[in-house]
Parts: C-alpha cells; structure tokens; sequence
C-alpha cells in the first residue's frame, strides 16, 4: 500500500509540477513527456534537448531527459541530466527514484564508490524496491559489498520489520511440524503443521485430529499489542478467539470467554508451554465460576517431527 501511494504521488508531481512549484508551462513539454511516457526515447530526447537549457530549473523535466538517456544507453548524457535534476530541488516524493537511478548510471559506468553512495541516497529518501536491489544488472557488480549488504538489510527490514521484531518471535517455538499426544501418555491424537507466514508476523496452524480438522492464525492484535489466536474447526460451533497472549515464563499465555448449552459465561486459560527445541505443551482449562475452580478440556504434548 505505501509503495503504491509513493506511486501516485509521483505520477501526479511528474505530470503536473515543475521543481519550482509552477505548472508544467506548455504543451511543449506535454508533448515531450507523452513521448517520454509512451517509451518512444528517441523523439523524447530530441524534444526536450529543445526545451531543456543548461539554466533550467525543472527538475523534474532534467530527470525525465535522464531517464530517456539511460534507455538510449547513453549513460554519460543520462548522468549530466541527472546531475541537474539533483541541482534543482528535486521534488521530495522524486528523489528516491532519482538517486536510484543516479546510482544505475554509475554502476554502469563502473564508479562502484559513487553508485554504493547514492542507494544510501535512496534508501534514506525513502527507497525500498528490494526486488530492482537483488536483480539489477548495474549493481551486479557490487552485490558483495559491505555497505551495499548493509543497505540492503535496511530495506528488507523496512519492508519486513516483523523478521527483527523480538515480539513478533515469541511464538516461534512453536513452529514445526509435529505429532501431537494426550500428554503423558503415548496415545497419538493428531498431527499439526505450524507454519511462520506473512514475512514473519504470523503463524498458520494447520491441524488435523482424528475426529476434526481446523486451522489458527496466531499474531500481535495491533488494538492491544498481545497475541490474538483466531481459530476455525471443522465442528459445529468451532469458531473462536483466543486474546492477550503473552509470553512469560517460557510459555505463551491466551485467554478467551465463551459459552455453556445453558448460556452461561466460561471463561478459559489457553497455554503453550515452550518445553525445549523440540516438544510444546498445549494446554486448555475453563471455569463456569469465575475462575474459582477450573476444568481441564484438553492436554496435548506436541513432538517435532523428525
């Protein structure tokens, strides 16, 4: 969503703005940049050499003629257009896309110190396209770099802040694939695939029991910044939600609230036990009394398969 509104600002600031923050001044360069924006390089670059002087101040404009440089593969005309985009104040909204490209133009032109200099540019105007990072030719050559690696953490870690948020892990333990028992005994009750899932901020259960099938995603409720479990079974009524979860004491802790046939209020305890590397403890209790006395409903021990 942020890279597509990042999009349409910049869509509007090319079309409709100058650098100074005056209206594009004539059909001249719209005709110029309707070629620039059909991809016909050629006569984009013939148009605006005859509306861009070296005392010009569009930026935006010198950017465009940059950019139909580089496609024209004549990186040393696209770095001079650039260098006057970067001179005129470029547009706030512009200047990752510009720096990015700036650093292209000097990958290509194997300027590897300059190229490394303007994606920290990028990165710090707001550039995150992680995908053009990872597979554009004109970085290929600098991929290895440790400044390069350091940028691009930066930008995986924007794009994904899950991965390197300590409470978006607590529940890691129990990611696997398991088979799961009554505990203390050896009576097989079920098997359950726990997967990590959107980028790291949260976790799919996929269960299959003997009489019963369903699946949970478990993640950080932004409304209490506590883990929520959300769960669907195959059987009548299975449908419920488990809420502030917290991890303490080497187990995750859920509470939830539901009903009796009679329509009385239960509520209940739901705990994972983190037991090492390779065992949880999945562990349900329920109270029709306010907690004053509780009932088991289940005990599994989760094994990790080998």
């Amino acid at each position: 969503m942020c890279q597509i509104k990042m999009l349409c600002i910049v869509a509007i600031l090319f079309c409709c703005v100058k650098s100074n923050g005056q209206p594009s001044n004539n059909t001249s360069f719209q005709t110029a940049d309707s070629s620039y924006f059909a991809n016909d390089w050629s006569k984009a670059a013939n148009l605006y050499k005859q509306l861009l002087k070296d005392t010009s101040t569009n930026s935006i404009e010198w950017q465009r003629l940059g950019f139909t440089y580089y496609n024209l593969k004549q990186p040393d005309d696209a770095l001079l257009s650039y260098v006057k985009a970067e001179k005129n104040n470029p547009p706030v909204a512009m200047r990752p896309y510009l720096y990015s490209r700036m650093a292209k133009v000097y990958g290509i032109k194997n300027n590897n110190a300059e190229a490394v200099e303007y994606l920290q540019k990028a990165v710090d105007a707001g550039y995150f396209n992680l995908k053009e990072l990872d597979t554009a030719k004109e970085f290929s050559a600098f991929q290895s770099d440790a400044k390069f690696k350091e940028l691009r953490t930066k930008v995986y870690n924007t794009l994904y802040p899950c991965h390197t948020n300590a409470h978006a892990r607590e529940f890691d333990f129990w990611a696997g694939e398991w088979d799961v028992y009554a505990t203390g005994t050896t009576t097989l009750v079920g098997h359950s695939v726990v997967q990590i899932i959107s980028e790291g901020c949260a976790l799919l259960e996929n269960w299959e029991g003997g009489n019963s099938s369903g699946k949970s995603i478990n993640f950080i409720d932004p409304n209490t910044n506590k883990w929520k479990q959300s769960w669907s079974g195959s059987y009548a009524n299975g449908n419920q939600e488990f809420v502030n979860g917290e991890y303490k004491d080497s187990a995750m802790r859920f509470e939830f609230e539901t009903k009796d046939a009679q329509g009385k209020k239960i509520i209940g305890r739901f705990i994972f036990y983190n037991q090492g590397a390779n065992q949880v403890r999945q562990f349900n209790e329920t109270s029709n009394d306010d907690g004053k006395t509780w009932t088991t409903s289940y005990d599994f021990t989760y094994i990790r398969k080998k």
